[in-house]
């Protein structure tokens, strides 16, 4: 690798380290403390519903 790769390297890891970490600190702050409610009677409803009859399609 020539220098200028190199310093190009750097300069990319460097950047993408700076992403990550300001991905893992809006999780952190926005994301973590969410929690969805599953309710099994409704995910069972959602499961055991006959699918939607489309007009024009038979099965």
């Amino acid at each position: 690798m020539k220098p200028l790769d190199k310093s190009l390297v750097r300069k990319l890891a460097v950047v993408l380290l700076i992403k990550l970490a300001v991905l893992a600190a809006l999780w952190w702050v926005f994301v973590r403390d969410q929690r969805v409610a599953v309710d099994s009677e409704g995910v069972a409803a959602q499961f055991l519903q006959s699918a939607p009859q489309i007009k024009g399609v038979r099965q």
